[in-house]
């Protein structure tokens, strides 16, 4: 977009200008425009409008600023004398190499011109509103079918990190679990490290309670009864444990997948999802002229279907066959069975090179046989 144009005066060189003078060559601000229009009123002053441009009878190339005198027939377009220049101080002129002349010899050619390019521009600006309004539609179709896509996009996404997020949280979980069935948690040594001191004190009560077990305080002394029996049970918690994880610590409990296989995935996450121009699938006819040099028969009102008869082997072939294009990566074809008089159908896919002869249809190649649903394959594509 060209920028905004400033007034010509060094005093209001920062002002946005108004109007373009014709023959001054110059462009104003509001208030210069009102100084020369007071003073100078057979010049041809044009407003200026953002979205016209303003001739201003000077070329618009860099470092050029001389008049436009000459027209390019190649381009259709007026040029300076720089843009026709053989030489100048940095290169040639752009229009050097062109059938150039002078204005005044294509005017009468421009205005017998004009009256049919005029009738040319009314006969179209009956449609342009219409031709608008179906362009903006176009466009709001794009947008639509670009924000749907996006949207597919988002959606494939959000499932994928929603299926991580959760496989990552059922794996921290089968963590835990898993340590502790086979070792112990951090409470047993908080336990643990609590016992000496209540050890201490228990048998201390022990040795008093024996002394003195005839006395009226029996409530008492059995709790203190209790509390040594559990002090004991606590002990020997903790050595079972002590004893689990000498038993288990030769455990290896590994996260998979190894680092080349993590990397593979990653490469895989990388590389996942395509954006495809046009059909992701090639649907190609059979063309007309293949197996030349096969004996095969036109069947049917399709030209490109060929039926081949079996010469040493009972059955018939109908075989279309081209050349994969290697640069797709998804190759799909749609087989639609109109009529048949057995119900013994397999379709499939060959190497150009299958033998049509052969009996065997299943030594390579993918084959499905409908009858049965049964499922061939042979090497080397077993």
């Amino acid at each position: 977009m060209e920028k905004q144009k400033k007034c010509f005066t060094d005093e209001h060189k920062d002002i946005d200008a108004i109007s373009f003078c014709q023959e001054c060559g110059i462009y104003m601000c509001n208030k210069c425009d009102n100084t020369h229009s007071s003073f100078i009123k057979i010049h041809h002053t044009f407003k200026l409008n953002k979205d016209e441009e303003i001739f201003t009878g000077y070329c618009k190339e860099e470092k050029h600023s001389h008049k436009l005198e000459y027209y390019c027939k190649n381009h259709n377009q007026l040029c300076c004398s720089v843009c026709i220049a053989k030489l100048n101080e940095k290169k040639d002129g752009q229009h050097k190499d062109c059938e150039v002349c002078a204005i005044e010899k294509i005017k009468d050619q421009k205005k017998n011109k004009l009256k049919e390019n005029i009738k040319s521009l009314g006969d179209l600006e009956n449609n342009i509103n219409e031709n608008i309004k179906e362009l903006k539609d176009i466009f709001e179709k794009i947008e639509k079918g670009k924000e749907d896509l996006k949207i597919k996009v988002l959606n494939v996404f959000t499932k994928i990190r929603t299926t991580l997020n959760e496989r990552e949280t059922q794996l921290l979980l089968e963590i835990d679990n898993l340590y502790k069935t086979k070792y112990f948690n951090e409470d047993i040594i908080k336990k643990a490290e609590k016992l000496p001191k209540q050890i201490k004190v228990s048998i201390e009560k022990g040795k008093l309670i024996d002394k003195e077990w005839e006395n009226d305080n029996l409530y008492s002394y059995i709790n203190d009864c209790i509390n040594i029996e559990n002090n004991i049970k606590n002990i020997n918690i903790i050595n079972d444990n002590v004893n689990k994880y000498k038993k288990n610590n030769k455990i290896k409990i590994e996260f998979s997948p190894k680092e080349a296989s993590l990397n593979k995935f990653l490469e895989s996450l990388n590389s996942f999802g395509k954006i495809h121009y046009g059909n992701i699938f090639s649907f190609k006819e059979c063309p007309e002229n293949i197996n030349n040099n096969r004996i095969y028969t036109l069947s049917g009102e399709n030209r490109y279907i060929i039926t081949k008869t079996g010469t040493d082997c009972q059955w018939m072939g109908t075989i279309c066959e081209y050349e994969l294009d290697k640069s797709i990566e998804e190759h799909k074809w749609k087989i639609k069975i109109l009529k048949t008089k057995s119900k013994y159908i397999m379709v499939g896919v060959a190497p150009i090179d299958f033998n049509i002869h052969s009996s065997d249809h299943t030594t390579c190649g993918w084959y499905f046989y409908c009858y049965i649903q049964y499922l061939y394959s042979g090497p080397p594509f077993n």
